[in-house]
């Protein structure tokens, strides 16, 4: 659970640090491009971990696993389809915020791993 908000709070960071600059250099759009795509991949990166945590956590439910699953693949997709069908955000905006997350996860992953491989070396 700590790895998870850790992804979340450096993601909301870097994707409004992005935004941010985004928005002075290069104007409104692409300011509005990335927020989106980082709140995409957020969304989905959320739908996908109540998705896991249904299918195989410790009270395993086909139900939700099935819910969660409608919820991740028709809306979020279907929204980001409308959302470039009226070309106002830019793809390469989009692109940018939808890769601060991937880039954040991964930091915090690594992060955890070196901390655990810390850990279980001998003293």
């Amino acid at each position: 659970m700590k790895a998870k908000n850790s992804v979340i709070r450096l993601s909301a960071a870097g994707v409004t640090l992005a935004a941010i600059l985004a928005g002075a250099g290069f104007g409104a759009r692409a300011a509005a491009g990335v927020a989106l795509g980082g709140l995409w991949n957020l969304a989905s990166l959320w739908c996908l971990a109540h998705m896991l945590q249904a299918w195989i956590g410790p009270k395993p439910s086909q139900r939700r696993a099935l819910a969660w699953l409608l919820v991740k693949f028709p809306l979020l997709y279907a929204a980001i389809f409308f959302v470039f069908q009226t070309s106002f955000v830019p793809f390469q905006a989009f692109t940018v915020g939808f890769s601060v997350v991937l880039v954040s996860a991964l930091t915090v992953f690594l992060a955890h791993a070196r901390q655990m491989m810390g850990a279980a070396k001998p003293q």
